[in-house]
């Protein structure tokens, strides 16, 4: 009985081309491209939107302040004289107001169309009775019920510049006190006329 040997191994090890593998990250680069794209444009538009979130936010906390602001200087509406709007006026302006703003006080039958105007040609030349602005007796002169507060080292403002400002009205009432003569005697009356307090409030 003849028994043959076997020269050649059972198994071979067959040599496999790595022509085309480029590693276990590169296999998978097809799928990781769009995962990367959609990450960036998840991040981009998650910037975009508390970009847009603390503008708005901003924009909202200053009406809060402005609204404040404006209700402390005029009260319950009515303005009694011009010493009291002054004085709440530095009240405000004492407590570190976060903004600039400029207030005056008009009749309820005024043009309001020329009000940063008015309130600016105030700012810059001071006291005017042909100001639309009311105005009364302070201290022995005629001033304007309007008041400005800027911080220090702030700017004017100015109309012209590239200025972000808000402008509200609000209605108020204000007391004058008119005198007259009568049989020889002083007499001062009491008129409360309908008025808009106007406020501009800048950065």
């Amino acid at each position: 009985m003849l028994v043959g040997v076997c020269t050649k191994p059972f198994t071979r090890r067959v040599a496999l081309s790595k022509r085309g593998f480029i590693g276990p990250i590169g296999d998978d680069l097809p799928s990781l491209v769009p995962l990367v794209i959609s990450l960036l444009l998840f991040f981009s538009i998650f910037t975009l939107t508390l970009d847009t979130y603390n503008s708005k936010n901003f924009f909202i906390n200053k009406q809060i302040e402005m609204t404040s602001a404006a209700r402390e200087i005029k009260g319950d509406s009515l303005i009694l004289n011009i010493d009291q709007f002054m004085k709440k006026c530095r009240t405000v302006s004492g407590k570190n107001f976060p903004y600039n703003f400029m207030v005056g006080i008009y009749g309820a039958d005024s043009d309001l169309r020329t009000t940063v105007t008015d309130l600016l040609s105030l700012q810059d030349n001071g006291p005017d009775p042909n100001n639309p602005i009311l105005s009364a007796s302070l201290a022995g002169s005629m001033q304007n019920y309007f008041c400005v507060y800027k911080h220090i080292g702030a700017r004017p403002f100015s109309q012209n510049a590239k200025t972000t400002y808000l402008l509200r009205y609000y209605p108020v009432a204000v007391q004058q006190a008119i005198t007259r003569t009568v049989n020889g005697a002083t007499v001062t009356e009491y008129l409360v006329i309908p008025g808009v307090m106007a406020m501009v409030v800048w950065e």
